[in-house]
């Protein structure tokens, strides 16, 4: 279906969430999740509007969902990625204060709310764990870009998300034989293990166009100036992914055996369109020095 111009699609596992519901006769509080999931989302979309971005579509999970910008406008800025995430459990937040303001003067009856209360705050709280694709994952990945680079912050954030995921499914696996009889646990920590899987895979591809974004958009606005010191041997490829978004990069080539600088510095967009013009993704940074 499509709201507000954005299409909106439901993960199987949704689905098969609405279809236990429905089964379970727990079909008010499957519906009450899909409104909470999808107010949650959407105040992603509005945050990305605000600066600009478009949101082609939103996929529905049943711990939150999954908002794609359009390729053009994504920069794979620090602080767009932060404010926009953070939107998504902000929206759960506000949704628990209204729920307990409308019960405070009796416009909301108390199981309602105490059903209400309990899955804005279960969203909200899981999704700010350090994980990818969660909320609380791309917050800790666009922290630790600006000082490790985009690639490594996504690698340390992915392998956070193999331990989460390994995590709840062993708290999965440990309830069911205990016999409780709620696999949410188990099923979320599979999807958010092929969730990684699929991140780690895609990691460098992902990494050329976040080098293609910052190429594109060069010039957008001022940005600060960062150094890098690398050796006359170095691959301009290797260089390249230590970019860091919200950062403008000069690198400096040092002479292996006199440990001094050579020539000029050699800045971020000579880099890049060495990359992306002529292919040079392996060859040495001192050939950018000829």
């Amino acid at each position: 279906m499509t709201l507000f111009a954005v299409k909106v699609r439901v993960h199987p596992l949704f689905l098969a969430v609405l279809a236990l519901a429905v089964y379970a006769h727990y079909l008010d509080q499957a519906l009450m999740l899909f409104g909470v999931v999808l107010l949650h989302e959407f105040g992603h979309v509005v945050a990305a509007a605000r600066y600009g971005y478009r949101t082609e579509s939103v996929e529905l999970l049943p711990f939150g969902g999954v908002a794609r910008l359009g390729t053009r406008n994504l920069g794979w800025n620090s602080r767009h990625e932060t404010v926009i995430a953070i939107c998504g459990p902000l929206v759960n937040l506000l949704l628990t204060v209204l729920a307990l303001g409308l019960h405070i003067v009796g416009l909301l009856p108390e199981h309602i709310t105490n059903q209400f209360v309990t899955i804005n705050l279960t969203l909200g709280l899981f999704n700010l764990l350090p994980g990818l694709p969660l909320d609380g994952g791309r917050i800790a990945r666009a922290g630790l870009a600006l000082a490790r680079g985009y690639e490594a912050a996504t690698r340390v954030v992915t392998r956070m998300s193999f331990y989460l995921a390994a995590a709840l499914m062993t708290f999965g696996a440990l309830s069911l034989w205990l016999g409780y009889a709620d696999s949410g646990l188990l099923a979320l920590g599979i999807f958010l293990l092929f969730s990684a899987y699929t991140l780690h895979r895609h990691s460098r591809y992902d990494t050329l166009r976040f080098l293609d974004a910052k190429r594109r958009d060069q010039y957008a606005i001022p940005l600060p100036v960062r150094a890098l010191v690398v050796s006359e041997g170095a691959a301009i490829g290797d260089i390249a992914v230590g970019f860091s978004p919200g950062a403008y990069h000069m690198i400096y080539v040092r002479d292996a055996a006199r440990r001094d600088m050579l020539a000029a510095p050699i800045t971020e967009q000579q880099v890049l369109e060495a990359i992306f013009e002529r292919g040079m993704w392996t060859e040495s940074i001192s050939e950018l020095l000829l």
